[in-house]
């Protein structure tokens, strides 16, 4: 990430969302300006729904500030959303670290099994493609290395 020094500075607060948004259909909205790290809705502990805030963290600095530009005061959903670059408590590092779902035979957004978050029913804009994958490096057979050390042996 070109700003790791300054995390927060990328982040961009969204308030006032609409609640029925979910993070697939912020994805879509808000990857405009930019290559989107990460988007995180604020939910509520118990019933799980959105509070209507969410924080998206862009790539680049400038991404960020052209959202905040293009997006503040503007109407969503018949809402009109707020937008600012975050403020820095101190709990961006937090943040910015990728979640890990151990269980990935349900979807994220509704709990339901047979899809994943990207192909959602609840996803307003539709489905949204899943990041490429990364290969993986592939590892060296334990029978490769035995013979390798048997023969320089």
């Amino acid at each position: 990430m070109s700003n790791s020094l300054a995390p927060s500075k990328s982040t961009v607060y969204v308030a006032n969302l609409p609640f029925s948004l979910t993070n697939n259909d912020l994805h879509k909205i808000f990857e405009k300006y930019g290559k989107v790290a990460k988007i995180t809705i604020q939910k509520d502990k118990e019933t799980w729904k959105s509070r209507g805030i969410a924080f998206v963290l862009y790539v680049e600095r400038s991404s960020a500030q052209k959202c905040v530009e293009e997006y503040n005061n503007t109407q969503l959903g018949g809402r009109t959303i707020k937008c600012s670059i975050a403020k820095d408590n101190g709990r961006t590092t937090e943040f910015i670290k990728k979640k890990v779902y151990k269980d990935k035979s349900r979807c994220y957004e509704c709990g339901e099994e047979g899809h994943l978050s990207y192909d959602c029913q609840k996803n307003i804009l539709g489905p949204r493609q899943p990041p490429a994958k990364k290969p993986r490096k592939k590892k060296l057979k334990r029978s490769v290395v035995y013979s390798l050390v048997y023969y320089y042996c």
